[in-house]
């Protein structure tokens, strides 16, 4: 038979079949998981600092598990910062912008705070988190522009 596939053993291929493998594989990265998991992949796996013309199996499989380990890190991050940023939880960075602006809690409708909540949620679902000190400030901003 002269038709045959030649399997070659070793770490890599001879000679890789595309030049910018690792630019593509980034990217996906990137896109699948978002810039700031992907950004922790790309440092840890140094992905970025050298152009990678051939990518190992094992390099690919150990960075997309870190992205996917930085995104469940960062989500779940989101999720406590949502949980102290709640106006109907009474969450403490939430209490702690009401009296900075001294606003009575007490006068919030559980209405207005589920409004609140609703109006905040946005923040805390992105691909990259928001800092405190910016929600705080998209808070403050909510509280005083509604507030009667």
């Amino acid at each position: 038979m002269e038709d045959h596939v030649e399997v070659r053993g070793g770490k890599r291929p001879v000679e890789p079949l595309m030049p910018d493998v690792g630019e593509l594989f980034v990217a996906a990265l990137r896109e699948h998981f978002g810039p700031a998991a992907s950004a922790v992949a790309e440092r840890e796996w140094q992905l970025s600092e050298h152009p990678h013309p051939v990518l190992p199996a094992r390099t690919v499989r150990r960075a997309v598990a870190c992205a996917d380990s930085a995104l469940s890190f960062l989500q779940g991050q989101a999720q406590l910062m949502q949980i102290e940023f709640s106006a109907v939880m009474g969450g403490w960075r939430f209490r702690q912008v009401v009296d900075r602006l001294g606003l009575d809690r007490a006068r919030l409708s559980p209405e207005r705070r589920q409004a609140l909540d609703q109006l905040m949620a946005p923040h805390f679902v992105s691909a990259l988190p928001a800092s405190p000190e910016s929600l705080a400030e998209r808070l403050s901003a909510l509280l005083t522009a509604d507030w009667h």
